[in-house]
């Protein structure tokens, strides 16, 4: 679960925290009786909310909230000169830095990084508040909790000066995914982090999610089988007054040398010689009762092949536990499937490992108290002086402003009271 995550020199964000803690003082009386949760809570009792949903002004920076977190994982677990995107407007800034602290079991982490676009200048992780390591300019200060008879000091800072440089004396890739991936055995610390950034953190930038994508990742709670995971999101999608009989993912293995139509999906083979070629046909019953199959991709709508694949990896994330981003949620949705879809990770029946959703969306039907609660809204606003900035509506309490959980958050947004809103003057 995410507490926190600092972003500071990344393209419109000059410094912003997005807070992912429940701050609402005291829990809601009577709330261990309700169908919904109001937070999910840490090992240690830290209590975080499931969703949290990113409202702004066209251009305000939502999306980049998604980036960064996006870019984060792309640094840590790649090379960081290829993801430097600072903020053009203030170029006198020198670098990205993102802090991210997040809950692994009982214990918290801060994960730090500091890169420009040719190096690493500083990484750290800390542990419940104590340095597990940190380096600085390719030097490696290594806590006694990661130093073990046959990786002294002086093997580890080794690694680093070889498998993290470019070989001129700068840092390129992180000592997190080096020792993480290459040398397990080393500390379980680093490489639970190293997994967790990999596996739990999903980012979904693009509005197409690919239903053989939620099948592939959902199957891993169905022991393989992805015709049960298949299943379990086709009956969520008829549960949704989606008229879907059944959806069937047809493979076919072809010769490499064979001509492949256009945007088909396909996958090559062990054998190199032969691509793994993926049709998916939905089913839908006509007028005479029978069955009639649609070609998923061209012919139904857009909106419905978004969906079921959104399904399939809300589904994945709530079993897992995982924190999944979506920008723009609400891309060719209904307003009222968007309801539900959100109120998946607040119903007690379905996120039972504290899984967390973060998205950006401009539909304003979500703003009611029944959907998010005060803490789980945040509106986004940018100036030139300041960039974007952030603002839970809970935040708001420190201005003297009465924000409770049944205010109307719709109105008040509409009409300016929180800021974040267009003011066109066509």
């Amino acid at each position: 679960m995410i507490a926190s995550f600092r972003i500071r020199n990344f393209r419109s964000i000059l410094d912003m925290t997005v807070d992912f803690r429940f701050a609402e003082g005291k829990a809601p009386n009577g709330y261990k009786s309700w169908d919904t949760l109001p937070f999910v809570e840490s090992a240690k009792g830290e209590r975080l909310v499931p969703c949290l949903a990113l409202f702004g002004a066209n251009a305000s920076g939502k999306t980049n909230v998604i980036r960064a977190l996006n870019t984060l994982r792309l640094v840590a677990l790649g090379k960081a000169v290829d993801c430097y995107e600072p903020n053009k407007l203030h170029a006198d800034k020198g670098s990205t830095i993102f802090d991210l602290t997040f809950f692994i079991g009982d214990d918290e982490f801060v994960y730090s990084l500091d890169y420009n676009n040719d190096e690493i200048r500083n990484e750290t992780l800390l542990m419940n508040g104590k340095s597990l390591y940190a380096v600085s300019n390719l030097k490696g200060d290594f806590s006694k909790q990661i130093r073990i008879e046959n990786y002294t000091a002086g093997k580890l800072q080794s690694i680093l000066n070889v498998e993290c440089s470019d070989g001129m004396g700068r840092q390129v890739f992180t000592f997190l995914t080096r020792v993480g991936q290459n040398y397990q055995g080393l500390n379980s610390n680093l490489v639970n982090v190293c997994r967790y950034i990999n596996q739990t953190l999903l980012v979904f930038e693009d509005n197409e999610i690919p239903l053989q994508i939620s099948v592939e990742n959902l199957k891993k709670h169905y022991g393989g089988d992805r015709e049960k995971a298949l299943c379990t999101i086709v009956d969520l999608v008829r549960k949704l007054d989606i008229d879907i009989k059944n959806i069937e993912i047809k493979r076919e293995e072809v010769e490499k040398n064979k001509e492949l139509p256009a945007n088909t999906l396909y996958r090559e083979l062990p054998d190199k010689n032969h691509y793994e070629v993926i049709d998916i046909v939905s089913h839908h019953t006509n007028v005479r009762g029978e069955i009639v199959a649609f070609d998923f991709f061209d012919e139904e709508s857009k909106g419905t092949s978004r969906l079921a694949g959104l399904i399939g990896v809300m589904l994945f994330a709530l079993k897992g536990g995982q924190v999944l981003f979506v920008d723009e949620l609400d891309c060719s949705l209904h307003s009222l499937l968007i309801r539900e879809l959100i109120r998946l990770f607040k119903d007690k029946r379905y996120n039972k490992k504290g899984a967390q959703l973060i998205f950006t969306t401009h539909n304003t039907d979500i703003l009611d108290d029944s959907i998010l609660r005060v803490s789980e809204v945040a509106v986004i606003r940018k100036t030139l002086q300041t960039g974007s900035m952030i603002k839970r509506i809970v935040d708001f309490k420190e201005d003297g402003m009465d924000v409770r959980n049944v205010t109307n958050f719709r109105k008040q947004y509409l009409d300016g009271y929180y800021s974040g809103v267009p003011h066109p003057a066509i």
